[in-house]
């Protein structure tokens, strides 16, 4: 029994000193010229209305840089909110111009902070929510024009991409905001026009500009998902509960072309295979109201969770695919090409393209562009 205790002691002597040594020639490699410490970048892929690339880049400015939302700017770039580690975490507006080469990254020194969505302001700039919970105006110089609270987090330790607060444009000037289990409604001045409570179990998860000058907003709740209309006033005009038996996930609310809201929530089911491997089952559903909240429609749509509605009715989503799941993963498979998927307004594929970007590149946003191509981006480990 001695001995055999001696051997196990050396033996976990040896490997203690072998991971030692590994580390030190790690450290030293990384040291040496054309070596680097491991950091996050983003990286960003531009593709046309065909599916067939444009053009790619890497925005590697700031250790560990971190985007969270993206949208297209008037001037037809690109800019990207989220937050780096350069003197802490701060909130940081990223920007591409319209061929993908990088411009000056704007810099709120409100540490630690990061940026979660944001759209273009009037004369410049942005209005951008942060994780500090609030909504923040930004002019060009990245001064901070003014800082608005919004309200508390339901988690703040989880910090999740369709979490958060969202923020629009609203029809008449000012902002729309939605988060945790509320909706703000600002002036252009960042003062408080009105504040609507939900119930204490939702989770607002994304809102839209509503043509009657009020808003739709919606996510997630003990019963399933659930999607409401506002007023311009901020009160409730209808609201839509729809029961699941698993947790769901509401992906999107859109307004299609003919009017109606069309809303993707979906389910994941755990179940083990013939040869006892684990399996997880998505299931997606769209299901169509009226303007006045009256469903006309329910079908399933097998799309990820990365997705964006398309301007002719369609969507398009991306993802990766996995021997373990039905659907598109988010987070990047070895060897496995990011998919992007384009469906017509009845659901039929129109294209299906692969890209190979490399691996340790999980995809966090797509948009549309204004060429009628789109515009993904997400996070990349150099190393």
């Amino acid at each position: 029994m001695f001995d055999n205790r001696q051997k196990i002691r050396n033996t976990v002597a040896v490997l203690i000193i072998f991971l030692f040594l590994l580390t030190l020639l790690f450290t030293a490699g990384c040291s040496e010229k054309g070596h680097k410490q491991p950091t996050f970048d983003i990286w960003v892929l531009k593709i046309d209305a065909d599916g067939d690339e444009q053009w790619s880049t890497i925005i590697d400015g700031d250790p560990d840089g971190v985007g969270i939302e993206m949208i297209q700017t008037q001037d037809g770039g690109y800019s990207i909110a989220g937050t780096g580690t350069r003197n802490g975490s701060i909130l940081r507006i990223f920007m591409l111009d319209a061929k993908g080469d990088a411009g000056v990254d704007l810099t709120i020194n409100t540490s630690p902070d990061s940026g979660r969505s944001l759209v273009e302001a009037p004369g410049g700039g942005y209005a951008v929510t942060t994780r500090e919970e609030c909504l923040k105006r930004i002019d060009e110089s990245g001064t901070v024009l003014w800082s608005t609270p919004l309200g508390k987090e339901s988690d703040p330790l989880l910090w999740e991409a369709d979490k958060g607060w969202h923020v629009v444009r609203a029809p008449d000037g000012g902002y729309a905001t939605a988060g945790n289990n509320q909706s703000v409604r600002l002036d252009e001045e960042g003062t408080i026009v009105w504040e609507t409570a939900f119930a204490p179990d939702k989770s607002a998860r994304t809102i839209i500009a509503a043509p009657t000058g009020g808003f739709v907003t919606g996510g997630t709740c003990d019963a399933g998902v659930w999607v409401t209309q506002l007023n311009a006033e901020g009160d409730s005009v209808w609201n839509r509960t729809f029961s699941t038996e698993l947790p769901a996930h509401l992906s999107i609310v859109r307004l299609s072309p003919d009017g109606t809201y069309d809303m993707i929530y979906g389910t994941t089911q755990h179940v083990s295979g013939d040869n006892q491997e684990d399996k997880w089952i998505t299931e997606t559903t769209e299901v169509s109201l009226s303007a006045q909240g009256e469903q006309i429609g329910e079908k399933p749509v097998p799309v990820s969770r990365i997705i964006v509605a398309t301007e002719d009715g369609g969507y398009a989503y991306a993802g990766y695919s996995h021997p373990q799941y039905n659907d598109l993963r988010s987070s990047d498979n070895p060897g496995s090409p990011l998919r992007v998927v384009r469906l017509d307004n009845v659901g039929e594929v129109v294209w299906d393209a692969s890209f190979d970007i490399g691996d340790d590149r999980p995809v966090t946003s797509i948009i549309q562009t204004a060429d009628g191509g789109f515009a993904l981006f997400g996070r990349y480990l150099d190393f």
